[in-house]
Formats: structure tokens, C-alpha cells, sequence
């Protein structure tokens, strides 16, 4: 039986197929996830000419790999783990790059609390301009983070699977990438 057009297919059960060599229902989970996997890599590429090429070398890993989904997570999650690897390997950081290393209360201080009231800082995220840039300050890693739970809304199970973390260790970089944003959205506000 094709899954080709069978919306009621799950994604294992197409993956399962493909690993199998039934290929036919492979373009209904390509349908169903491009366009957020297109936005991530879109969000965490450093390089727009290379989107693309990452989008189509994340279905190609999926479909040659299908067999190594074993169901634990969503395959959403997985492909994105796949678009990050292919993206990561693109961009590997120099070995002893430092990362900015802010304890909390100082991510505190910078992102403003207890300076700004709620409806100001929202009307000041309303600029979309001051937005991209606020998000254009951050590491990459931060901004991976980022888009999956805030842009793409995705559940903190979704993003461990999608970035291999731990919960905790997503709910402590998510704490993090968003302090930093909004530093950098505060900074751009108040001309610093």
C-alpha cells in the first residue's frame, strides 16, 4: 500500500516504510515538516546562500538514516536534529572560541529587570526591525534555542530531541538565550 497522499499516515509509519525500502509515502513527511525545518535553518544559518542546500541535505540524511529514528521523540524533532548537525558541520567553532560567560543576575541586569514596565517592553518588541536585531546578537546557539520554543512554539521535550540536550539543560539555555535577547533589545533601545 503508498502512503503517497495519505495524510493520516503517521510519520513512523513512513519512516518505517522508507527504512524498509518503500520510498512512496517519503514526500508526505517532507510535506508535512519543510516548512519548519526550512525556518530553522533559515534562524541558525550564518550563511542565506547555503539554506537551501541545508534543507535539501537534511531530507537526504532523513530519508538514507530513516532507519535510525527509533520513535523515542517526534520526527519533527529529529529532522531538526538532523538540519542542526548538517548546519553545525558547516560551521564548526574555533576550538578555544570563548562564549560570553554572564552569571544570572548579571543576564538580569542586562535584559533590564526590574527597569522596565511590562507594556513599554512590549511595545518595544512590537519593532520588528529592533526584534532582528536584538536576535541577530545572539550566538547561534542561543538563537537555535530561540526559535524552536519561542518562534516555533515547540514543546521543551521537542527541543531536548531536536538539539540532543537534556530537559533541564534546555530549560537552562532557553532562561539564558532569553535574558541575552533581551539585553540586546534593551541595548538597542536605549542607544548602548
Amino acid at each position: 500500500m503508498s502512503l503517497e497522499g495519505t495524510v493520516a499516515s503517521s510519520d513512523v509509519e513512513i519512516l518505517r516504510k522508507t527504512a524498509s525500502g518503500d520510498h512512496s509515502g517519503f514526500e508526505v513527511l517532507v510535506e508535512r515538516h519543510e516548512g519548519a525545518v526550512l525556518r530553522f535553518i533559515r534562524g541558525i544559518s550564518r550563511d542565506p546562500g547555503r539554506v537551501e542546500d541545508a534543507l535539501q541535505e537534511t531530507f537526504i540524511a532523513a530519508w538514507k538514516g530513516a532507519g535510525e529514528f527509533r520513535g523515542a521523540g517526534s520526527a519533527r524533532g529529529w529532522l531538526l536534529g538532523i538540519a542542526r548537525h548538517i548546519i553545525s558541520r558547516q560551521y564548526r567553532r574555533h576550538a578555544g572560541e570563548p562564549s560570553e560567560h554572564l552569571s544570572l543576575p548579571e543576564l538580569g541586569i542586562e535584559a533590564g529587570w526590574g527597569e522596565v514596565a511590562p507594556d513599554s517592553l512590549s511595545k518595544r518588541l512590537e519593532n520588528r526591525d529592533l526584534v532582528e536585531q536584538g536576535f541577530k546578537g545572539l550566538s547561534p546557539d542561543d538563537q537555535e534555542i530561540l526559535i524552536l520554543r519561542d518562534l516555533e512554539d515547540f514543546s521543551a521535550d521537542e527541543v531536548a530531541t531536536a538539539l540532543g540536550l537534556s530537559l533541564a539543560a534546555v530549560k537552562s539555555r532557553l532562561h539564558r538565550a532569553r535574558l541575552r535577547f533581551m539585553a540586546n533589545v534593551r541595548g538597542k533601545t536605549h542607544g548602548a
